[in-house]
């Protein structure tokens, strides 16, 4: 089997953390605004109010998203295509050995993104190409980032402003790596 299909030692509490942290991201509040009158509605344990076309409320997530999806409300947040091209920008002026400073619920909005864009590209068909440049964006920021956090992991001392610089996806890979690596050296340097 190629080492690329194998799973690696953490692969899957990296998974983990994501769908947990996931799992908090979709019920923390965003802010929207209501494009038409919606009724008085009980959701299990939420109960929403009558919202009136115009209004602004802040709902957890997942609501956010099927009332954004019915076309009953439309997000209040800076549009995640443009937050993907200036992390990208940011990334790229960064240089090749510094990183930029990442939301740490950047690849939470990422997944729900992706997981999100086919439903409202068939809703939508003309957002579909600004959709797939979004997500060629996603890939190309992901490879710089991982490209630097393979280098920076690499060095003998990583900057002491390592972990707030990168999500917690992002560090608890460079912890892995840079774990394995210090591990590498030691038994190449002491011969242990």
């Amino acid at each position: 089997m190629p080492c690329w299909e194998r799973t690696l030692p953490g692969s899957d509490s990296v998974l983990e953390s994501i769908k947990d942290r996931e799992f908090a991201y979709l019920l923390s509040g965003t802010r929207l605004k209501i494009l038409q009158n919606i009724s008085k509605q009980n959701i299990g344990s939420i109960h929403l109010e009558n919202m009136n076309q115009g209004d602004v409320v802040e709902l957890p997530r997942w609501i956010a998203e099927i009332l954004t999806a019915l076309g009953m409300a439309e997000s209040q947040e800076e549009s995640f295509a443009s937050e993907v091209f200036k992390a990208v920008n940011r990334e790229k002026m960064a240089g090749e050995t510094q990183i930029a400073a990442l939301r740490s619920d950047f690849y939470l909005k990422v997944r729900r993104h992706l997981a999100f864009s086919n439903e409202i590209s068939n809703l939508k068909p003309s957002l579909t190409g600004e959709l797939e440049r979004t997500k060629m964006l996603i890939y190309d920021l992901v490879a710089l980032r991982l490209r630097k956090i393979l280098l920076i992991a690499s060095a003998l001392s990583p900057p002491n402003d390592i972990k707030e610089k990168l999500t917690p996806e992002e560090y608890q890979i460079f912890d892995t790596i840079y774990g394995m690596l210090q591990s590498w050296r030691r038994a190449v340097m002491e011969g242990n």
